[in-house]
Parts: structure tokens; sequence; C-alpha cells
């Protein structure tokens, strides 16, 4: 595009830009328009990018020009109006309309990747000209805007046909004369025959254009390309100044204030308070290889603002990160911003989204969440205790690399386009998922081949071996009881889940701590009953169920997938053993012995008995119903496995 020249005083026969001036500085006085007569009026509206009316943008900021087309015929003013021939008073729509615009070249850029060759067209709108693309040879000059409209009844009031997106570039108050003005394509460029590169006249930055007369108007006239038409069936033409009213409009670009935006990375969400928060939360700071996070955002608008609308972008590594959603008020009714829009490069790890609300007193004093980004780990972590006990890897950074935001001014009621901070980074410890340690290698979920795993090793003595290590979960050196609540909480679990795994006491950060089933599991002597079929009762003291002999043991108990899903008890118990010599009296309590792991183990009927309880909890838990299925399907094989393992 050739560039204007700096604002200079070249005449300027522009004489359409004045009288529009005087006439009328803004749409809302509808009234002034009223008394001025034109039967069709074409009015520009500068917005953000989610359509929010502004009156100042920060330089550097994309920003939207808006045309509208209003058939005023219905008007009061028209009442008992004496229309000229060719015109009649049925306000029945404009059916095609070409037009020009011009701006300061100083002040803006036109975006060409904006839509088709830098337009979009409204609703029912269709461009007129073959490429769509505007003339725009010129800087500061938008030529051959044509649009033909396909409503096929009347729409009363404005219609929206078509908008462009411009940047913002020097700082200064661009008014009328010098901002967005259109104009008939009569009005056509001054060139300046002296200058090397043949460029227009310029005034403030301006292309001063000139009417087309005599023979060059007449012939625009009956090529069809110059004009308004009103109805498509009529020969309703409207070429003259006094029948069409061409409306601009002024914006300021400004230095301004940034919004000042932050982020906060949590594992649950925040409770806002009107859609705000007195102080922001605290950053979660480790997490393990499968978890699923937020990243919430938060804005808060320089003083006497608040924050309408904008966008942000973050940045991550993708080999560490994938994005799952973003999450606004259709989602968590508690968030006052709607998600207009949502960009993911998974590729090169962006995801861009757009924000915007109906309330003008959000984030004016306290920091307003406009959402939720939701995310999960990739990061794959081996279960490996050949050097030593496991530790963490620090992940990549999440960056809020772009941002910027609409604001509104709580005492002038305007709103502006401004351009947001945007430093905040954060990453995590990650740990490893120390479940995930099935023979079949770590395939990102807790399951059946994990199981066959487990249940393979169980009760035996790790002795520093790092392959027994991975399924001493809580580090007691042995395979036992305790490592198997462990494993069954967490059964079923996966990395396409939002779920939090359960780990043993010493697993860092808040991830450890989770109690040991102490409700379903009772150890160390207290007084119990023996397994039985009935749970009611608990308060007797029965004899002990005798332990497994080798020769039992070396036949597995035949498990179907009936018998699998055969509902048990989960309450484990360990059997008192009073003497043989000397039997308690029924009323005398029985003192308890304190008993062991193993004595827990000896009750358990070749392990079969883990395999109920962990198809129990599996129920309960977040496998899929595939699982579900190969857990079934495979019992009988788990079986087989741990057989095997106790006949070497």
């Amino acid at each position: 595009m050739k560039k204007a020249r700096s604002r200079s005083a070249f005449p300027n026969s522009l004489r359409r830009h004045q009288n529009h001036i005087s006439r009328l500085e803004q749409l809302e006085g509808r009234e002034m328009l009223d008394a001025t007569g034109e039967f069709l009026s074409l009015r520009l509206a500068a917005t953000d990018l989610h359509g929010n009316p502004i009156t100042q943008v920060a330089q550097g900021e994309a920003f939207l020009i808006k045309a509208y087309a209003d058939d005023r015929r219905d008007e009061a003013f028209f009442d008992g109006y004496e229309f000229p021939e060719d015109v009649t008073p049925d306000a029945i729509g404009f059916f095609t309309a070409y037009f020009n615009v011009t701006y300061d070249a100083a002040g803006f850029d036109f975006d060409s990747t904006y839509g088709e060759g830098g337009i979009k067209f409204g609703p029912n709108m269709v461009p007129v000209y073959e490429p769509t693309a505007p003339n725009v040879q010129y800087d500061g000059y938008i030529e051959r805007l044509g649009v033909t409209n396909q409503y096929t009844v009347d729409i009363p009031g404005e219609i929206e046909i078509l908008s462009f997106r411009m940047i913002a570039q020097t700082p200064d108050v661009y008014d009328m004369a010098e901002a967005f003005i259109p104009h008939f394509h009569f009005d056509q460029a001054v060139i300046d025959q002296n200058s090397q590169n043949q460029v227009p006249y310029y005034v403030d930055g301006v292309p001063v254009l000139e009417r087309l007369t005599g023979a060059a108007y007449q012939q625009a006239v009956d090529e069809n390309d110059e004009y308004f038409l009103l109805h498509q069936f009529d020969t309703q033409i409207l070429t003259e100044d006094n029948q069409v009213y061409f409306q601009g409009v002024d914006l300021e670009v400004v230095a301004s204030s940034d919004t000042d935006y932050d982020l906060r990375f949590v594992s649950s969400p925040t409770s806002l308070s009107q859609g705000e928060v007195n102080s922001l939360p605290s950053n979660t700071d480790v997490i393990d290889e499968w978890s699923h996070f937020y990243v919430e955002v938060y804005a808060k608008a320089p003083a006497g603002n608040a924050v309408q609308a904008g966008f942000v972008e973050l940045n991550y590594d993708s080999d560490d990160f994938s994005f799952v959603r973003a999450i606004g008020t259709a989602e968590d009714s508690s968030i006052r911003y709607a998600i207009t829009s949502t960009e993911v490069d998974e590729e090169n790890g962006t995801v861009r989204i757009g924000y915007n609300s109906q309330s003008i007193t959000t984030g004016d004093d306290r920091y307003a969440l406009i959402g939720r980004i939701q995310m999960k780990s990739d990061m794959e972590l081996p279960v490996d205790y050949t050097n030593g006990e496991l530790t963490y890897t620090m992940s990549s950074e999440i960056t809020l690399s772009d941002t910027n935001a609409t604001v509104y001014n709580t005492s002038s009621g305007t709103s502006a386009l401004i351009d947001g901070t945007a430093t905040a980074t954060h990453n995590f410890e990650v740990w490893p998922v120390i479940y995930d340690v099935g023979s079949a290698g770590e395939d990102r979920k807790v399951g059946v081949n994990d199981f066959a795993g487990f249940i393979g090793e169980y009760g035996k003595v790790v002795n520093n071996d790092p392959e027994l290590r991975k399924f001493d979960f809580n580090n007691n050196g042995k395979i036992d009881v305790l490592d198997f609540s462990l494993f069954i909480q967490n059964y079923g679990q996966s990395d396409l889940t939002a779920s939090t795994r359960k780990y043993p006491d010493g697993y860092p950060g808040d991830l450890g701590g989770v109690p040991l089933m102490a409700s379903t599991f009772v150890l160390e002597g207290e007084k119990v009953d023996s397994r039985s079929s009935s749970q009611n009762a608990a308060t007797k003291t029965t004899p002990p169920t005798p332990a497994t002999t080798p020769s039992e043991a070396s036949e597995p108990s035949s498990i179907s997938g009936d018998s699998v899903s055969t509902t048990l008890p989960l309450s484990q118990v360990a059997p008192t053993n009073p003497s043989a010599d000397e039997e308690a009296p029924d009323n005398q309590d029985v003192l308890p012995v304190e008993e062991t792991t193993d004595a827990v183990i000896s009750t358990l009927d070749d392990q079969t008995d883990l395999i109920v309880m962990t198809s129990q909890e599996s129920e309960a838990s977040f496998a899929s119903e595939e699982d579900e299925s190969d857990f079934t399907e495979h019992a009988d094989q788990v079986l087989a496995i741990w057989e095997d393992e106790a006949g070497m």
C-alpha cells in the first residue's frame, strides 16, 4: 500500500466531509437525522473484535469498522412527504450498495488478512465484486466496496452489511474528517500527477476526493456500478447527495495504561464473589504426570474502568501439556464472561481465547475471573527404582504471551480497546504415577495389566530389588495388604479423566497422605469376625479360618465373569486365635493378640479375594466399560499368572 504523506496543506475538494460533520457528529442524535430527508443512511461504527462499540483504541491493537444500512422511509419525517417520481414511499429495504471509505493513513492500517481479502460480509449479504478484495493501493483509501442484500423480507432498522479490520498506529484524536467516512463511488481520489508514485493528494492524512462529472458520471450510473439501489424490482436508484446520508466515525488512538492480567494454576476451581476474587489464589506447584489442572485467567482494568471483553493467548510446550477445554459462563454460571472464540494450535502449543460480558462493573476494583483453561499433563515419567527412590521432573513453563481488553469507563460511559500485561508464567514439579506398573509397560492407566503385575508379586519381601520395589507403594519393605489398599483405590484411573490419584504418606506436595482404607481393613489384632456370608455378626468371635496349605495354593480357584462381579464384603479381617488349651468363657472378651500382615494374608483364599475386591473397587472407579469388560475377561488369566509365580 502506498503510504500517505504527512498532514499537509493541499486544498481539500472533499466538500462532503464538511457537510457530514456539520450535520451530525454522532448517530445517537437520531432526530437530527430526521431533519435531513435522506432516504437511506450508511453508517460506520468502530468496535472491538467482539462487536462492542469503542471510542478509543490503544496503539497497535486491532479493531473493526462495521458498515450499517437503513431504509429510513418508514420514519416519521416522511409522513406526507412528496417523494420523487422514481422513489416509492414504501420502506422495503435496500438491495445493492456501492461505496468507498477514506481514513487517516497516519492513524490506521488496513488489515487484508481479515475475512475474504480484508472484508467480512453481514448476514444474508453477498459481495458484488469478484474477487471480493477491495482496491487498497492507496493508503487511506478503500475503494470498490460492493454488497447485495439477499433478505427476502423487509428488516426494520439498521442491518450490518460488512466489516473490515484495522490496526491502530499513531496516537492522536481522529475526528470525522480524519477517521473513517463512507462515500459514493462517484467521489474519486484526486491523484497528484506531479508525485513520483502517483499518489492522491492528502489533507490531514486523508486522500482528497472529488465528484465524477459529465460523461464519467453517466457511465458510472449506466454500468450499474456506482449507486445505491433501494429495491431489486424497481428502478429506485439513489445517486444524489440529498438521498443518501453517509455517517462516519471518529476515534482516538491512545497510549493508555494496560489492563492487569494474571494467571493462577489450580487443581480445583476457585470460589468467586460476583465473578471476582478479593485476593488471587495460590498456585499449585506439584502435580503427577496425569494431572488435569485449571489455568485461571484474571483481569483488572485501570482505575475508573471495568473489564468488558478481550483476548488472551497462552504458550506451552505441547510435549508436556495439552489443551482440554475453555470454561466460561456457559459452563460455570459464577463466571461473568462468555468464551466467544477458542483457537488452539496443538502443534506449536498455543491457545487463544476471546471473552465478552454484558456486565460493565466487573474487574473494576478487584480481579475478575474471565475464564478457565483446563489443561492436562502429557509428560511420561518412568517408575524406575534402579538408581534409588523416585524424584520429580520440572515441567516446561506455561506463559501468558499476548493480551488486550475492552474497558468500560464508569464515568463517561464509553469504551476503549487497550493493551494488557503479559508477564505471568508458571511450571510444576511433576511426579510419576506409581501405580502404572503393568507387565505390558506404562500405558497411562491403572488397569488389568497393572493388577496382573501386582498380584504376581503380592506377599513378597522387597530386599532392595528395584523390580519388587515398584509394587511396594508405601515403602514398608513388603508387598502387602496396605499396598493393595492403595492399589484398589486407584484402580481404573487414567490420564483421560480429570481425577485425583491417592498416594501414601511421604509423597510430595498435596499428593500424599491418603488413609489406607482404615474403614475397610481391620489390622493388628483387633477383635474381629472371620469371613462369613453374613456381615451382621460383626460382634461375634469365631474360630479362625485355616491357612491355605501349599497343595491347596497350587489349585487356583476358578473365577468366572459372573463370580468376579459377585459382591463380597470388603471388610477383610484378621482373626483372633485363642489358645487351644484355654477357651475363653462366653461372657469374657477375648484379648486381642498382635497380628501381622502375614496373618491377614493367610485368610485370603489363593488371593481370589483380592481379585474380587479389586473387581468391586473397579465398579466404583473411573474405569471405562471397556476396562471393566477386560477385567472380567482376564480374571482367570490373572489367577494363572499368580499360580505360575507362586510355583516358582
